[in-house]
């Protein structure tokens, strides 16, 4: 495929960017070194708490999000980056075990005011697990080069 640039991208765009299965030493492993509380980290606390056992980071579920977005949908553009997310929210746990299907809507476009080589995406990120359940949610506004005249089609 080739490069997509801010034009090859329409607005109202829904792609399907595949699944992640969550892999609980792996789980275990992110919680102990990046968010270490105690339902992320430690089986045997976890399985007292409301959860029934250790749940997902929520920053192991949005990286785990973004590895996909990458691979199914940025890594074929021109972007610059982003400016951050915005409305990120954690709905429902991530079990050991638990699938997860990831989409991204392509919510807005804005060319730049002030650079006419560039312009602006805003996509809404959303996962869900096996019940269909909501267990994440965000929206981001890339930066996107528009074509340029010599590229190929």
């Amino acid at each position: 495929m080739s490069q997509r640039y801010y034009e090859d991208i329409p607005v109202g765009e829904v792609l399907d960017l595949g699944t992640y299965t969550a892999d609980r030493t792996e789980l275990l492993r992110f919680a102990e070194r990046y968010d270490p509380q105690p339902i992320h980290a430690d089986p045997e606390v976890a399985e007292e708490t409301m959860y029934g056992g250790i749940i997902a980071s929520g920053w192991h579920t949005a990286g785990s999000c973004m590895r996909l977005l990458v691979d199914g949908f940025l890594a074929e553009t021109a972007t610059l980056g982003s400016f951050g997310l915005d409305e990120l929210r954690w709905k429902t746990p991530v079990y050991p075990g638990d699938t997860i299907r990831v989409e991204a809507q392509t919510l807005e476009k804005t060319e730049s005011s002030s650079r006419d080589d560039r312009g602006y995406i805003t996509t809404e990120v959303e996962a869900t697990n096996e019940a269909a359940d909501e267990v994440i949610y965000w929206r981001a506004t890339n930066i996107f080069l528009k074509r340029p005249t010599d590229a190929p089609r």
